[in-house]
Formats: structure tokens, C-alpha cells, sequence
């Protein structure tokens, strides 16, 4: 009897067409053989002008598709940060959700484990009837919801996991949030840079604010420069993502190169010349530059842990991750009955 295809292979390429038309066309989806609870990395590009360059960041894709998905509301309780507590499970219930019920065996629960907060593997769901794709970051949804409840691997085959019903491709931010997913590896390297010049920096600041240390000026003004320069290189303050902090801090960095390239430096250093010869408003770049570097590093050093208490928990069927990035009509706050 002749080769003859199967339907599980003819959904499979149904699914990967359907991703494939949902994502930026620019972008590379590349399929796994064999596969071992990875079956497809997308390669992210984007144009510039007449070059299509690739941004050196990759999505990790487990794919499913179905032709009948589980639909349900699931009730959304309160909680603190899972990274301080277990979930207790004991919260208020003040919201509830739409979701997708999509059941994940063990092993590729296991799979992101393995893989680490900084290689997310998500889950694609495909719906075949409406054409719609649904994602779910898994290695955030062990780390903030499976752990924390302190659900063991080994003691089950699979788990049910809950997609919020937001999480779809075809929804106009999708691309900015699968760049978030696919820059994260960039963005813990600027975390780890941001925290080593911010350990390095204190000392630094301590003496700009010391006259009698202004004899050291120039070599620390130096490392600062270098700081900044640094610091702003890392390529993750480019990509367009759905993180106004992101925003904010680059802004803040372009603002004290825009005081470098002013010669900060030499005006501090003649300001307290002058003001070693009577003049008492002379020390004013010099408390402004420290004031702005100061604060500034302070801050940096702490986008590690706005991520790993916030930014994590987005996209994920939680009472923070809902409140941070889930939208009506999907995520809503039961109303309290009146009775006359």
C-alpha cells in the first residue's frame, strides 16, 4: 500500500501556517526534528528601511492544535509575590477570567523548568475552526503558579493550565508582547550589568559629594561615562516593547550622555574652583550631576526586580498579571448582587 498522509500531520502544518500568518511576515519559524517539547523556534526580524536584519532573539514554541477548544471562567483570588511566599491559595475572589483549559503533560512542564527563567518556552494553542492562536508563556506559569502552590512534576502526568482567553495572536499587541518574550534573554543581561555598575557605583557617588575628594574627580567622572555608554549599548533599549519603564529609563540615559557630551566634567570642576573662591551657587552642576547619576543607578539596579515581581506575572491567569496587562471583556470584577 502507497505512503498516505495522516491527519495529525495535516493539522500540524495547518497550525504552523496559521502561526505563520499571524506573525510578523518578516519573522522565521523553523520546525524541530526530532523534537523533544520544542517543536518550532521563531527567529525575530524587522525591517529597516530596505534591510530586513535579524534582532539575534528567538521564540521557543510548543504547538497544539485542536479543533474543540475548553472554554470556562475561572474565579481570580488574591495574592502577594509568589517569590516571597508560597500561594496559599486563601486570597479573595474580586475578579474572574475567560480562559482556555488546555491540559500540558508533565515532561514539558518539566521542559521549562529545565530551561530557566531566561529561555521562555510558550504554548501555542491553535484554534482550527476560528483560526485563532492562543499563547501562554509555561515557563512563567510554572514559575508563578505551579511552584508557589507547591504542585510536584513527578506526582501527576499532566497539568491543566489556564490561558487567558486575551492571549491571542490575532490581538494588536501580540507582536509587541512575543518581543518581550523573545528579547528576555537581553533583558537579564542588562539586569545583571545595571545591578555589577550600580555595586561599583555607590562608592563613586559617595565621593562626588565629598570637596575633599574632588582631586578624584576626573578618574570617577570617567567610570561613570563608561557606565552610561555601557549601559545604554545593550541592544534591549531599541526594541519596541510593551514596557513604558523601559522607555523611561532609556530617556534617563540619553539625559545624562546629553550632560557628558556638554562637558559636564569640566563645568563641575570649574564650578568648584569657583566656589573655593566665594562663589556659593558655583557647586550647583556638581549637585545636580550627582543627584541625576545617584538616583538614576539606584533605579536601574531595580528593573531586575520590577520584572520578576511585575512584568513576569503578565499574560498569566493571576490577580497581579491580570491587573497589570489582562483587559475587558476577559478579565472583570464580579459585581455584588443587590437585593431589594
Amino acid at each position: 500500500m502507497a505512503k498516505r498522509r495522516i491527519d495529525s500531520h495535516m493539522k500540524e502544518d495547518a497550525s504552523e501556517i496559521l502561526i505563520s500568518s499571524l506573525l510578523p511576515e518578516e519573522w522565521v519559524i523553523r520546525k524541530l526534528h526530532p523534537d523533544y517539547g520544542v517543536d518550532v523556534t521563531v527567529e525575530v526580524f524587522e525591517r529597516l528601511g530596505e534591510q530586513i536584519p535579524t534582532m539575534g532573539e528567538f521564540l521557543f514554541v510548543q504547538i497544539k492544535a485542536t479543533s474543540s477548544l475548553n472554554r470556562g471562567v475561572v474565579p481570580i483570588k488574591t495574592r502577594g509575590n509568589v517569590e516571597k511566599s508560597l500561594d496559599l491559595q486563601d486570597g479573595k475572589v474580586e475578579h474572574e477570567l475567560d480562559v482556555i483549559r488546555y491540559v500540558v503533560d508533565s515532561d514539558t512542564i518539566d521542559n521549562t523548568r529545565l530551561m530557566g527563567p531566561t529561555t521562555p518556552l510558550m504554548l501555542f494553542v491553535c484554534d482550527m475552526v476560528n483560526s485563532e492562536v492562543y499563547y501562554l508563556c509555561l515557563t512563567d506559569y510554572y514559575d508563578k503558579i505551579i511552584e508557589p502552590r507547591g504542585l510536584e512534576l513527578d506526582a501527576q502526568n499532566s497539568f491543566t493550565v489556564f490561558i487567558p482567553a486575551g492571549n491571542k495572536l490575532t490581538d494588536p499587541r501580540s507582536v509587541q508582547v512575543m518581543r518581550l518574550y523573545a528579547a528576555r534573554s537581553k533583558l537579564y543581561g542588562m539586569f545583571n550589568l545595571a545591578q555589577f555598575q550600580y555595586r561599583e557605583a555607590r562608592w563613586i557617588f559617595e565621593d562626588f559629594a565629598d570637596q575633599d575628594k574632588i582631586e578624584k574627580f576626573p578618574e570617577n567622572f570617567s567610570i561613570i561615562q563608561r557606565f552610561t555608554y555601557r549601559l545604554r549599548a545593550m541592544p534591549v533599549w531599541e526594541r519596541e516593547v510593551p514596557w513604558r519603564l523601559m522607555q523611561e529609563y532609556r530617556d534617563r540615559l540619553d539625559l545624562i550622555i546629553k550632560n557628558i557630551e556638554a562637558d559636564a566634567c569640566g563645568l563641575i570642576l570649574r564650578g568648584v574652583a569657583a566656589f573655593n573662591e566665594g562663589d556659593e551657587d558655583a557647586l550647583t552642576p556638581l549637585i545636580q550631576f550627582h543627584s541625576l547619576c545617584s538616583m538614576s543607578w539606584e533605579q536601574f539596579s531595580a528593573i531586575g526586580q520590577t520584572f520578576e515581581d511585575i512584568v513576569r506575572e503578565w499574560f498569566l491567569p493571576t490577580w497581579l498579571g491580570q491587573l497589570t496587562s489582562g483587559e475587558e471583556p476577559y478579565f472583570r470584577e464580579i459585581k455584588a448582587e443587590v437585593h431589594p
